[in-house]
């Protein structure tokens, strides 16, 4: 088991796993490798022994990882199937236009609070609480200013930022 062992470890740190697995699947290089590495723990170690014995570790490493990314009957294979390079290009896309949302709503709120800067102290202080979800009647009850007041500057406000959005 510890000469398995220190097979493993020189093939895990082997410079020539990293590019043969980069070689064969540029998207997946690290999985393949770590799925050559799982596949070299579960062979029997005398045959594991007798392949770096005899000189062929580095063939036939890359021999399973191309059969392992270029077989369809194979475990990777089937693992990587569903994240094909279409589905990556997908995600791209998808960051890239969450990306583009994000910024235009910071340029939403930018002009929202453009416009309501533009009002009076207490104006602003009445959508603010209003836009935080408060309902008209408990600004009411909590500033004492009439329900009809709170009511038309909201409403104009929101006038204001329509007009100026347009």
């Amino acid at each position: 088991m510890h000469i398995k062992n220190n097979i493993l470890i020189e093939v895990a740190k082997s410079e020539w796993l990293y590019k043969a697995s980069k070689t064969i699947s540029p998207l997946f290089h690290d999985d393949l490798a770590q799925h050559l590495l799982l596949i070299l723990c579960e062979m029997p170690e005398d045959k594991l022994i007798k392949v770096y014995n005899d000189g062929y570790i580095k063939l036939f490493c890359i021999k399973i990882m191309w059969s392992q990314s270029s077989t369809p009957r194979q475990k990777f294979f089937d693992l990587m199937k569903p994240i094909g390079l279409f589905d990556i290009e997908n995600v791209q896309i998808e960051y890239l236009n969450t990306i583009d949302d994000a910024i235009e709503k910071e340029n939403k709120y930018k002009l929202i609070e453009n416009v309501v800067s533009k009002n009076k102290w207490y104006e602003r202080e009445i959508f603010t609480m209003w836009s935080n979800g408060e309902s008209a009647r408990s600004i009411h009850r909590k500033t004492k200013i009439t329900l009809r007041e709170v009511l038309r500057v909201i409403k104009d406000i929101k006038r204001q930022i329509i007009n100026e959005y347009e």
